[in-house]
Order: structure tokens, then C-alpha cells, then sequence
């Protein structure tokens, strides 16, 4: 059996995009040709692959058995075997996707996404939040260009990391709030109410081992998965939010809010972007996290 290279590309750009005509937009061809390539692919394969249900096309057992070895197959071939082209951003017309939080969407995405439009302006963004444990595998099968964030638990040797800046945690707290100064005792930070934001990052997470080993035990009175609705949170309440300093000058600007220093030290966290080996020399990859780098530098928050 002879299977053309782009019959497996058709094969993984429908798993993906669960539709023939995106993933015909995908591959820039249109809607009958990947029709014509899927009709092909069954013919050789013996097997449906996808089937409709509802508004997307689902993949079969064999589809799912043979994904992940497919898109190994066109990895190697793309990246390894045949010649590596220059990479020009000003004829780029696909898409780049990032995975990075919420904090990342609101701090510098829009300064990345300006300099990538200047770059590269026929490029697509694309943003997404992923589970810790699902990163490695969407940074080695190319479903994320590069990941961006604090994530300790990304060690292995297939991962490169390379460190953007250092942040900070800081204390928000509404502008009338009773608390006066730009501090607080210990004893105040205990006597108060405190939001406790659990987001898909992992510097809350630690803030709480922090807190933990010195023996700190705060009052929760809210839990919450966002940092953006902070500002509404706190400005009728007496309540105060440990969270990185630059969403914390985020709501500074744009609620009721002002920052208080804590009464102890915190440790501050690394922002790093994450790439896979398999990448590390694809030209692409290279101008996408060199224009990272660039940009992250010139945002990065300052030490307060």
C-alpha cells in the first residue's frame, strides 16, 4: 500500500478540526480536494476514519490508534529529512498558538499580539489553557507553538525553557478599605478576609507551600478561578487578594483598588516560555520565541 505524504497530513488536520472544510482552510486547499484525499485515505486504509456526528466528524478506533504515530511520521519528514526553508513572517499566513493563563492573556498578550501583527501580519493567534500534565504532549505533536508561564513541573529532556522575567505576589485591596498605609502587620494580614484565586498557573500553589511552612494559616472567605473579577470582588467588601503584582497595577488602573505591601517577604517566580526539542531548530520556532523574548523583556514588570 503507497499513502502520499499529504493524504496523513488531510488524516491529521481532520482530527484535529473535526471538519473536512477547516481542515481544508488549514492546509490552504479547498473543501473537494481534502474531500478527494479523504476518500482516498479510507480507500487505502480500509476504513472510514471519521464519521459525522452531529456538526463534526468524530474519529474512528483506527483513526485514534494511528494519530499519534501519523503526526510522528510528518514531524520526522517536516523537520529532519527534508531541507529546512527559511522562514519568512512577512508571508506567513498560518496560525501560532500559544498556551498561557489567564494572568499572560491580560499582562502581555496584547503587546505580543501587536508585535507579532507588525511581524507577521497574515499570522492567525491563537491562545488556549491547558492542564500541566497535557503540555508536553501538545508542545511534541506542534498543537502549541510555545507555552508561556510558571511551570515547575515541565522538567524533561525533550522540553527546552528558556527565562523571560521574575514576578512577584503584592495584596489588592479597595481603596476605602479600612486598612491604611502602604502595609500591613502580620497580625492584620491574619485578622483579615481573603479571596484565594486557583487559576491554571502554579504560582498560587506555591504561594500556599510559602505560607504553609511558615506556619500561616489565612481566613478564606472566597474562592475563585479568575483574577479579572477581582476588582469587582473587592470594591464593595473589606476583603484583600495575594496575586501577582502585574494584574494587581491591572486593577489599580481599571477598579477601585490599591496595592499593600505583605508583611513578610515573597519569593518571586520565574515566567518562562517552554518549547520541544523537536522544534528547537524549525525557523519558525526560533522567530516566534525570539519575538517572545524581545517582548516579554520590555513588559516585565518592575521589582516594587
Amino acid at each position: 500500500m503507497k499513502t502520499d505524504l499529504n493524504l496523513l497530513r488531510v488524516l491529521v488536520a481532520i482530527y484535529d478540526t473535526g471538519s473536512v472544510s477547516a481542515a481544508a482552510n488549514r492546509l490552504s486547499m479547498s473543501q473537494p480536494a481534502a474531500s478527494a484525499a479523504l476518500s482516498r485515505l479510507r480507500a487505502s486504509l480500509g476504513d472510514q476514519l471519521f464519521v459525522r456526528r452531529g456538526a463534526r466528524m468524530e474519529a474512528t478506533p483506527r483513526a485514534q490508534r494511528i494519530i499519534a504515530r501519523t503526526r510522528e511520521v510528518i514531524q520526522v519528514i517536516d523537520h529532519e529529512i527534508l531541507p529546512n526553508p527559511e522562514f519568512s513572517p512577512a508571508r506567513f499566513t498560518g496560525e501560532l498558538t500559544l498556551c498561557m493563563s489567564e494572568i499572560g492573556e491580560a499582562v502581555f498578550l496584547p503587546a505580543l499580539y501587536r508585535r507579532i501583527r507588525a511581524e507577521a501580519p497574515g499570522a492567525r493567534l491563537r491562545t488556549i489553557g491547558l492542564l500541566p500534565a497535557e503540555l508536553e504532549g501538545a508542545l511534541y505533536d506542534g498543537r502549541v507553538d510555545s507555552v508561556l508561564g510558571y511551570f515547575p513541573d515541565l522538567q524533561s529532556n525533550f522540553i527546552f525553557q528558556q527565562r523571560l522575567y521574575s514576578h512577584d505576589l503584592t495584596c489588592l485591596v479597595r481603596q476605602e478599605h479600612p486598612l491604611a498605609g502602604p502595609s500591613m502587620t502580620l497580625a492584620e494580614f491574619l485578622d483579615m478576609e481573603h479571596v484565594l484565586v486557583r487559576d491554571d498557573g502554579r504560582s498560587q500553589e506555591m504561594f500556599e507551600q510559602e505560607l504553609a511552612a511558615r506556619g500561616i494559616e489565612r481566613k478564606i472567605a472566597l474562592r475563585t478561578s479568575h483574577y479579572m473579577s477581582l476588582g469587582t470582588l473587592i470594591n464593595d467588601s473589606d476583603l484583600i487578594v495575594v496575586l501577582p503584582r502585574a494584574v494587581a497595577e491591572l486593577h489599580v488602573r481599571s477598579a477601585n483598588a490599591r496595592i499593600i505591601e505583605p508583611p513578610f517577604p515573597i519569593r518571586r517566580y520565574d515566567l518562562k516560555q517552554y518549547w520541544h526539542r523537536r522544534f528547537h531548530d524549525d525557523p519558525k520556532s526560533i522567530w516566534l520565541r525570539t519575538l517572545i523574548q524581545e517582548v516579554l523583556g520590555q513588559h516585565a514588570p518592575a521589582a516594587p
